[in-house]
């Protein structure tokens, strides 16, 4: 293993219960009438495929762009404000690094949204390469993101690790050729992660590190 690869919401911050809220709220402008479980049902979403879901479901007329700008992004970079990093990600993060290993952020939130948590939390530093949802074509289950973050640190695939909370998220690791770690430290987080290669479910556990290479 050269490169541990993470996913950011739900392994680096818990954002999902923000975001889900956000996202309710902004459907239902629209008169969607979803609710919270409904969209917790759907998954780990980009934007670009919450929304147009969201357009083909409920056959709203509306562009998918307009959509998407819908969405008070800067409402959730605020709520970020009273939250904190996932436990222990932090010292992991450190640890790593001090092991010589590289470690990449790919998120299929925003850049905006990627670079607020980075400067929110102080982590940037922390990381060799960010990548983002705007920078690909495809978003997860394609391994785009994945195979991108691999290439901006000229390593081979096969010797990258991802840590993902999502069920698109593995199966994008998977088809990058990557191994893939399930974090499972959060119980409101019920994502189906059969496949995975090694299930975390605290980032304190150093064991962790050795069961990696």
């Amino acid at each position: 293993m050269e490169v541990v690869i993470f996913d950011m919401d739900g392994v680096i911050i818990d954002s999902h219960s923000i975001a889900i809220r956000l996202l309710r709220e902004a459907a239902n402008s629209y008169g969607c009438n979803l609710s919270d479980e409904e969209i917790q049902s759907w998954g780990s979403l980009s934007s670009r495929q919450f929304w147009t879901k969201v357009k083909e479901d409920f056959q709203l007329p509306h562009e998918l762009n307009e959509l998407i700008q819908s969405y008070n992004v800067d409402r959730e970079i605020d709520l970020y404000r009273e939250i904190e990093l996932i436990p222990g990600v932090r010292d992991f993060l450190v640890a790593l690094r001090e092991r010589g290993i590289k470690t990449a952020l790919a998120t299929s939130a925003s850049r905006k949204r990627m670079n607020a948590v980075l400067d929110i939390f102080n982590i940037g530093k922390y990381f060799d390469q960010c990548v983002c949802d705007d920078e690909v074509e495809a978003s997860k289950p394609d391994p785009e993101i994945f195979l991108l973050a691999a290439s901006k640190l000229q390593v081979d695939p096969t010797r990258c690790v991802v840590i993902e909370d999502s069920r698109n998220g593995l199966l994008a690791a998977k088809s990058a050729g990557m191994k893939c770690v399930a974090f499972k430290g959060l119980a409101h987080v019920q994502e189906k992660m059969d496949g995975a290669d090694i299930v975390l479910t605290d980032f304190n556990d150093r064991e962790i590190l050795h069961t990696m290479r």
